[in-house]
């Protein structure tokens, strides 16, 4: 039996991989993955302080049909600035 933080691990590497093939919704990963929405969560949050997790377009979820923040952790999917320089 697996202890919770290898539990935690495993889980945690499933929403890494599973957002970094194509940007998804919270709720697009959780049923490419298995793991719970709420859990996906909180390992958006871990990922996000770690800078591994990027906001890429707000859009259409195909699984709940509403508008949500697609995410990834695919470096190389990263939409470019909008934002002005300053220096």
């Amino acid at each position: 039996m697996k202890s919770n933080k290898e539990h935690f691990t495993d889980q945690l590497n499933k929403v890494y991989w599973a957002f970094f093939e194509n940007p998804k919704t919270m709720k697009e990963a959780d049923k490419f993955t298995g793991v719970m929405r709420e859990n996906i969560c909180r390992y958006c949050r871990t990922l996000r302080l770690q800078g591994k997790l990027y906001k890429v377009c707000k859009r259409v979820c195909a699984v709940t049909k509403h508008k949500a923040i697609a995410w990834t952790t695919n470096p190389d999917l990263i939409p470019p600035s909008n934002q002005l320089k300053l220096f």
